[in-house]
């Protein structure tokens, strides 16, 4: 069968008809169903476009030659037909120059014909060499902009209909020969395509298989889903203030955080209360979701202005500057409001200067010691392993034994509520509440009844069972190599030491 015969067409048939009879037949043979079937048909297409080639540079050559001179276009003679030229004449005997010129024209015979007249035989025209097929050229850079703009304007099912219709990729060496190139776009293109046109150039490209000898495309594809679905994420966190037609509050946020800044809006946001907060909120949940897109997407300046002054953990002079503006505001309010009450009583405004700074130095010192105790708890985490659980609890009980013997209840009650909290708290709480239970029993029945009678007695047997959970956890966590957090989220040897305790209560309250 011939190329043409394959093609269902004539062997005189142009390219133009080539290339219909070829889109006629893909839609028989397609290269997912039967891949040595379109390989056929596709080298019976380039052979037919070669052969289609050759015939139209050799009719160009015949009409080029048809314009060339007559003189051009006459048949060569023959070498046997030719007439053989004559033969030249004997040399004359040497004489002087006049005598030589002059029996020049006689020496000369007649059937001679003359140098002018004289026709060389013509050499027979070349062949016409066979035009080579030229390399099909490829634009990658063309065909990326081209997909990921379809896949970012259209739907996953027509991303799909034009993948299986683009005439390029009916070849399966360019097929291949463009994963790597597809995936590693898909990895760094900005935006991040949604997941579904992901899976769908994927499952095309065959990116991503385990059989798959280059970790590179599972690499690059596992980046591009990934950043796909945190854009998603991203998009429907700031949807929720975009779309907020009936709620100014998220409209000033929104417009805070994508609109250039304006002065006015950006004061109002600070003087109101929770709003601040209510926006740095907005602001960790992006970066937690996208911190590459946190101020490619929103306005950097607003970005930066808002998680500085809304940073509890430092003291920035745009904090500082809210803070400055919102206590002589609010305490001027308060006092209005209170002198409405109490009938426009001036006593609270007397000294409202004074107040004033004192709040605020009051504040400052909060803060300060806020930081400071973020600093501590952050120290004790990376150098001490301790989660900030933990460092509290020992605070608290270090407060509670103090203070035993001043504030007996309130030291018993923090102490209970302390214990709880840590019981409460574990991935299981049920065995850290029992082991809370029986320390409490243990702690009272090896207590003599003569220390009971003291007021300090009950609020430090509450210390002691709260500081049994952490203690726990700090053995554990040393012999075994452990962060705290690891062994909060087991039970550990707690069901053991439950076991324990409620043999000493008994032993204890045996021998009472």
């Amino acid at each position: 069968m011939t190329p043409f015969q394959r093609l269902g067409l004539p062997a005189d048939s142009d390219e133009r008809a080539i290339k219909r009879a070829y889109a006629r037949e893909l839609k028989r043979c397609r290269p997912d169903d039967d891949p040595e079937g379109f390989q056929a048909l596709n080298e019976a297409y380039q052979q037919c476009l070669h052969i289609a080639a050759q015939r139209a540079f050799a009719l160009a050559v015949a009409q080029d030659d048809g314009d060339a001179p007559a003189e051009a276009m006459a048949p060569a003679m023959p070498r046997s037909a030719a007439p053989a030229p004559p033969s030249p004449p004997a040399a004359p005997p040497r004489a002087s120059a006049p005598a030589a010129d002059a029996a020049a024209p006689r020496s000369r015979p007649a059937s001679a014909p003359r140098p002018e007249a004289r026709h060389e035989p013509q050499h027979e025209p070349q062949r016409a060499a066979e035009p080579e097929p030229q390399p099909r050229y490829f634009d990658l850079p063309a065909f990326l902009a081209e997909l990921f703009d379809f896949a970012q304007r259209r739907l996953a099912v027509d991303l799909q209909r034009w993948l299986r219709d683009c005439e390029a990729l009916y070849s399966l060496e360019l097929k291949h020969a463009l994963r790597a190139p597809v995936a590693h776009a898909l990895a760094q293109h900005e935006p991040p395509l949604a997941p579904a046109a992901t899976e769908i150039i994927a499952e095309y490209f065959d990116l991503g298989a385990l059989y798959d000898p280059d970790p590179r495309l599972r690499h690059w594809l596992a980046v591009a889903s990934d950043r796909g679905a945190r854009s998603v994420a991203f998009e429907r966190i700031l949807g929720e203030y975009r779309n907020a037609h009936d709620r100014l509050v998220d409209r000033w946020l929104f417009g805070e955080l994508q609109r250039p800044a304006l002065w006015p809006r950006r004061a109002l946001i600070a003087l109101i209360p929770t709003l601040p907060g209510r926006l740095r909120g907005l602001l960790l949940r992006l970066q937690r979701v996208g911190p590459e897109w946190l101020e490619r997407r929103l306005n950097p300046g607003a970005v930066g202005f808002w998680l500085r002054a809304c940073d509890p953990e430092r003291l920035d002079p745009r904090r500082i500057a809210i803070a400055a503006a919102r206590i002589p505001l609010y305490y001027l309010a308060a006092v209005w409001f209170v002198s409405m009450l109490m009938g426009f009583d001036p006593a609270p405004r007397e000294h409202a200067a004074r107040n004033i700074g004192l709040i605020f130095a009051g504040w400052t010192a909060a803060a300060l010691a806020w930081i400071g105790l973020c600093r501590v708890q952050r120290w004790m985490a990376q150098r001490m392993r301790w989660d900030p659980l933990s460092a509290y609890t020992w605070v608290l009980l270090a407060a509670c034994a103090a203070g035993a013997y001043w504030l007996p209840f309130q030291a018993t009650l923090i102490a209970g509520i302390v214990g709880f909290v840590q019981a409460r708290s574990r991935a299981t709480p049920v065995p850290a509440v029992i082991c809370l239970l029986t320390a409490t029993l243990a702690a009272l029945a090896v207590t003599p009844p003569s220390a009971l009678a003291h007021d300090t007695a009950v609020p430090l047997i509450a210390v002691v069972a709260a500081a049994v959970l952490p203690l726990h956890d700090i053995v554990l966590a040393r012999r075994f190599g452990a962060t705290l957090a690891e062994v909060r989220a087991g039970a550990g040897k707690l069901w053991r030491l439950a076991q324990i305790l409620a043999a000493v209560a008994v032993a204890g309250y045996v021998l009472r």
